[in-house]
Parts: structure tokens; sequence; C-alpha cells
């Protein structure tokens, strides 16, 4: 069995699992991860793992909707796999941080800091999981949002950590509240599907390879 990790489902809609694939939505954030993923994995052991999702920009030559493979977090033979897979994609470091970056000015930080050309929130944690296992692992993200661009509503308005789901209500409150937003908001919506459908269609290339 083959398992794709996800942090959470709006992640993963787009991909058609099929055969011997396995969906796995691991949570947001590194403590949630590792508490979900260490149970998936008392009760199965996967072939191998693909730890897909979304991840912000850091350098400034990804575009949204870049798909982007984490050489510091994938395994040689799933790397040289992903590599003779049809098509344009990034490579390089990833850098897993425990809270999201949200303004232009902490994502230039970081890429100075650690030179990971993105940044997400889980990849670390499912990495030393499958180390500690012997589990081979490729990390794959797409683009959400560029380095260029800051989150257009703050990540603790629009999703509660603790109960790993939207604040529909607090995201419309601060959007009707903030309409200059409204824009940024929209195009950051259709990054977010773009970056979704470009994901699912490398993992489906990947897993045909």
């Amino acid at each position: 069995m083959i398992a794709v990790t996800f942090a959470l489902p709006e992640e993963s809609k787009d991909f058609a699992a099929g055969g011997e694939t396995a969906v796995w939505h691991t949570g947001v954030g590194p403590e949630r991860c590792a508490a979900r993923l260490s149970a998936l994995l008392e009760k199965e052991r996967p072939e191998y793992i693909i730890s897909a999702g979304f991840a912000g920009g850091l350098d400034p030559g990804l575009a949204p909707g870049a798909v982007f493979v984490a050489e510091n977090y994938s395994s040689p033979a799933l790397l040289e796999a992903a590599r003779r897979v049809p098509g344009e994609r990034f490579y390089g470091r990833l850098s897993t941080q425990e809270r999201v970056v949200e303004s232009v000015e902490a994502k230039r930080v970081l890429f100075e800091r650690t030179g990971a050309a993105a940044v997400d929130m889980e990849t670390e944690t499912i990495f030393r999981l499958c180390e500690t296992r012997g589990i081979p692992l490729l990390s794959v993200r797409a683009i959400s949002d560029a380095a260029g661009e800051p989150l257009p509503v703050p990540y603790a308005v629009w999703f509660n950590a603790a109960t790993q789901r939207p604040r529909v209500g607090s995201l419309l409150w601060f959007l009707a509240t903030r309409p200059a937003r409204v824009p940024a908001f929209a195009r950051f919506v259709g990054n977010v599907g773009r970056a979704r459908k470009a994901l699912a269609a490398f993992l489906a290339a990947l897993l045909r390879e």
C-alpha cells in the first residue's frame, strides 16, 4: 500500500486515489500531524509515503500553482522517480515551521536564514516518523501563496487550530469589515485551486511512473 498524506481534505479533493493507494489526512501543524500519523502507522505500514499538500513560497521564483519537490525530505529513489515524470516542477529545500508565515517580510527573513524555497507546517514531522520506521518518503508541495504576497486574511481568523476546522463566520466578518481585502482574498482562493489541481495532476503522473 502507498499512503499519500495531506493536512486537510481541502488539499486532497482533486486527487483520485485508486488501487492500493490510500489518502491519509494528518491535520494542520506538527503536533496534530505527529499524533494522527503515529496512530495510522501503528495500524498499517505503507511501502512508501508521499507527503503532499500546500506550501508558501519563499523563493521569489516560485509562482502560485508551482509544484515543488523537497529534496531535503525525500528518499533518493523516490526523488529519482519524481524526476522522471514529464512536466515542469521545482526542486530544492523545504522549511517546516510551527506557525504560518504570513507576511512578505517574514517570508524574506526565513528565505535568507534557511535558504529554503518554500515553507509548510508538517513535512519535517512526517520525515522524522518515516525515518524512525524505515519508510521511504517523497515530499511534494504546490505553492499556494508566493513570496511577494502576504496572506490576505490572518491564519487565526479563518482557521481554528484546536478544532482543525475553518472559521467561516470569522472569515466573512473580517472581509465584510475590510472590503479592500476582498480582491486579494479572491486571488488567493484562485491560487489555492490552481495549486490543488497542479498537485493532483503531478501525483497521478507520479503514481503511473
